[in-house]
């Protein structure tokens, strides 16, 4: 039997963070949601809060720094949707 590392709810967030990250982006790539649209902001902010959660308890700096950044970038396009 494998040794898990973390717990295993932490392998289940990083798993919901990266296929919802996949899902927001395939459809955008498919023309069903618009990038500027809610849906690919939120979706994008709660995968990088996932994915983070994740590299977080790898300690995996590089790409907690990305997910902080993806963040940010994600806030920024849902208050521009709640703005405009």
């Amino acid at each position: 039997m494998k040794s898990w590392r973390h717990p295993w709810y932490v392998y289940v967030i990083g798993w919901i963070g990266t296929i919802l990250l996949f899902i927001a982006f395939a459809l955008n790539a498919w023309g069903i949601i618009e990038s500027t649209g809610i849906f690919y902001g939120l979706s994008n902010f709660i995968a990088a809060i996932f994915l983070g959660i994740r590299v977080y308890a790898d300690r995996n700096w590089s790409n907690l720094v990305l997910e902080i950044f993806w963040m940010i970038i994600a806030t920024i396009g849902i208050v521009r949707y709640l703005i405009v």
